[in-house]
């Protein structure tokens, strides 16, 4: 059983997508000015979701429109946009793989 799953885990990291994210990564990390962006971001999301969930339209208004803001400036910067694509596609290549993993669990449990 460890050996199969030492296979997917090396197939998982030898897919382009995680190399090339793994490198978007590594610079991403040490950038300060796309990490506070990513904080402001989050903190944004917060807001925006304690502000609906007290019914707070006009204060919601106002995150949201600097939710926006945010985002767009963390898209205007250099790879983020690519990064956040990658992070898309290596989820949704792990969901596959879950619900592979699940079915064959529940074929083998019969």
């Amino acid at each position: 059983m460890s050996n199969r799953i030492d296979e997917i885990k090396n197939e998982l990291l030898g897919m382009p997508e995680v190399i090339r994210f793994k490198e978007l990564e590594g610079y991403i990390n040490k950038n300060e000015r796309i990490n506070t962006l990513f904080s402001q971001v989050k903190e944004k999301q917060k807001q925006m979701i304690n502000a609906k969930e007290f019914n707070q339209h006009n204060q919601y208004n106002i995150y949201n429109k600097e939710y926006n803001d945010l985002l767009n400036e963390l898209y205007n910067l250099p790879f983020v946009e690519e990064y956040l694509e990658l992070v898309d596609i290596i989820n949704q290549k792990l969901g596959s793989l879950s619900f592979l993993i699940e079915k064959e669990l529940e074929n083998k449990m019969k």
